[in-house]
């Protein structure tokens, strides 16, 4: 079995007029799935057949009250068995799928996009996604989470941003600053593992700010990520930002890619789907 690819991608207000340029990234990267964050518009059914038809994938919404909606997208030959919403307490959405690969393999993927303005708020949301963490359970949570990562270096043009935008980051105001890393922190201290991360203990990993607005907002931070439970994390073969020159117009944000090494994983005891409450 190939190396299973998960993608997360946050494609700026759904894309609108470049979901050209947007689908030729997602088709280049070949993900397995796909979570998307401001999928905005996708709630309109002629909108999710077009992105269907530019990724080549199939389509589950997450609705978001807000109309930043989330969305999980599977290639051809996946069976996508259950899903379901993450309403309470979030701002935008989150939204998870249980996908069979085989007869004997299956994987459940959640996607999410944090509050963008409030750090307590987000913490919330983690402590919500942290039921995915099950020890038995094959996850892969992903998406926008606004936030960064404990140990994570703060670049220069962060701390740049305009004060009313960065303190939507910060724990305590001061001089220096400290910014408030919780988030992140709660979601490894629940199980759950940064893939990039793991695979690439010192690299930035910026996936914000592309090129696409110029010098004025080209903060350069890492609020994307995609974790896994710790056997599944395991198989993390790859984890990559993709910087191209597709990817540099085609949002705010790049995306970021990590690759499974799915063989021999079949549902033995000791890696049984084991349920998570509420499913």
């Amino acid at each position: 079995m190939n190396p299973f690819r998960v993608m997360t991608y946050n494609i700026l207000e759904g894309a609108k007029d470049r979901l050209d340029v947007v689908g030729s990234v997602v088709r280049a990267a070949a993900p397995d799935v796909l979570g998307v964050t401001e999928a905005n518009g996708f709630d309109d059914a002629r909108r999710m057949k077009e992105v269907e038809k530019a990724f080549g994938m199939k389509g589950v919404l997450g609705p978001a009250r807000s109309g930043f909606h989330v969305a999980l997208f599977t290639k051809p030959g996946l069976k996508v068995e259950a899903t379901g919403p993450e309403y309470y307490p979030f701002f935008h959405a989150a939204l998870w799928a249980k996908i069979r690969l085989d007869h004997d393999q299956h994987v459940t993927a959640v996607v999410a996009h944090l509050n963008p303005f409030s750090p307590d708020e987000r913490l919330a949301e983690v402590r919500a996604l942290c039921r995915h963490a099950s020890p038995g359970e094959r996850s892969v949570l992903m998406g926008d989470f606004n936030c960064m990562a404990p140990g994570d270096a703060i670049d220069r043009s962060v701390l740049e941003l305009p004060r009313n935008i960065l303190a939507r980051f910060i724990k305590e105001a001061g001089d220096p600053v400290e910014f408030d890393r919780r988030e992140v922190a709660l979601a490894e201290w629940a199980g759950f593992v940064d893939v990039y991360r793991k695979l690439h203990p010192k690299k930035p990993g910026w996936t914000l700010m592309t090129t696409r607005f110029g010098a004025a907002l080209r903060a350069r931070m890492r609020i994307d990520y995609l974790f896994a439970t710790p056997r599944f994390a395991q198989r993390a073969v790859s984890a990559e930002v993709i910087e191209t020159d597709e990817s540099r117009r085609a949002s705010d944000h790049y995306p970021l890619v990590a690759a499974f090494d799915m063989a021999g994983m079949g549902a033995g005891k000791s890696e049984k789907w084991i349920p998570v409450e509420g499913q």
